[in-house]
């Protein structure tokens, strides 16, 4: 059986290949977990296949296929908190540049919750699947589909250099 849950409406604004800065409210529920208010983040992530989000002056509620969706951008006044929980569990951000599959590109940093201290973000975006993660832009936050990343590429080069070292002799 159906029951209502309270809910507060956020601006944000939903971009794809089929549609174009879509600017509307979606709903998060107040207090789901422990007294914590439910965030886009983890509202994006949710099991089901559509995200009803309020469009227009009236409210009319369209329903938006989350796999393609590409991205959500929040609001300018949204609060960080009411976007992602950094919460008290361990986490990293890495700087990256990110291609896209709608060819929209953005340089920032990923903000990834740390399983273990060695996870590195190719783990971290592995496990994403569909799922959303949050890219620290200087424009803003966003949130990225991960399953419509063409490309990312990090910042710093790691391991050993890809050139040959000049040999040691004796």
């Amino acid at each position: 059986m159906d029951h209502y849950t309270p809910k507060r409406r956020i601006p944000v604004t939903l971009w794809s290949e089929d549609v174009q800065g879509a600017s509307g409210q979606i709903f998060l529920d107040l207090g789901t977990s422990g007294g914590r208010h439910q965030t886009i983040l983890e509202k994006l992530n949710e099991s089901s296949p559509f995200l009803p989000v309020a469009i227009g002056q009236e409210g009319r509620i369209h329903l938006f296929s989350r796999q393609r969706l590409t991205r959500v951008t929040p609001g300018r006044q949204v609060l960080q908190s009411d976007v992602f929980a950094r919460g008290f569990q361990p986490w990293r951000e890495e700087r990256v540049d990110v291609a896209l599959t709608d060819g929209t590109r953005f340089s920032g940093r990923v903000w990834t919750p740390l399983e273990r201290e060695t996870q590195r973000l190719s783990d971290f975006m592995n496990q994403q699947g569909a799922g959303f993660f949050v890219l620290i832009t200087p424009a803003g936050l966003h949130l990225v589909n991960a399953g419509r990343v063409a490309e990312m590429a990090l910042a710093e080069s790691v391991g050993a250099p890809l050139s040959s070292a000049p040999s040691i002799e004796y």
